[in-house]
């Protein structure tokens, strides 16, 4: 039996599959637990459990390739409402909100994909056990 048919049957790979037996063994990111698993990884560890680089590219739209439409949806819809709020304000504040939206993508895609893959659940709340 591989590790991967500890998750629904489906096969991911092995990036995936170490991010979800970390989710899975200490916890949502918010959780003390987490944190304190957190403490002994290696930097490249802790960003390839913390960090989605391909949502960092990609936003919204890695949200949707990967089946989260709900989470792409609010990740659209925040960006929508900062860039709005952003063209009353100096042009460095628009950049700021788009880099801001960036990494809130590549920071919640990870746990986001987990809770669907693994816990079954595909909502519009991408922060749902983020520390922020």
């Amino acid at each position: 039996m591989t590790q991967s048919s500890l998750f629904n049957g489906k096969s991911y790979d092995q990036v995936w599959t170490d991010r979800f037996l970390f989710f899975q063994q200490n916890g949502e990111p918010s959780s003390k637990n987490f944190k304190e698993a957190l403490k002994p990884l290696a930097s490249l560890q802790k960003m390839r459990v913390n960090v989605n680089f391909y949502a960092l590219l990609f936003g919204f739209i890695y949200f949707l390739v990967k089946g989260m439409w709900k989470g792409a949806i609010t990740l659209f819809g925040l960006s929508i409402i900062l860039f709005s709020i952003a063209a009353f304000l100096p042009d460095f504040v628009g950049s700021v909100f788009g880099f801001f939206t960036t990494f809130l993508g590549a920071f919640t895609a990870n746990y986001t994909f987990y809770r669907k893959e693994v816990l079954g659940e595909n909502d519009f709340n991408i922060f749902k056990g983020m520390r922020f």
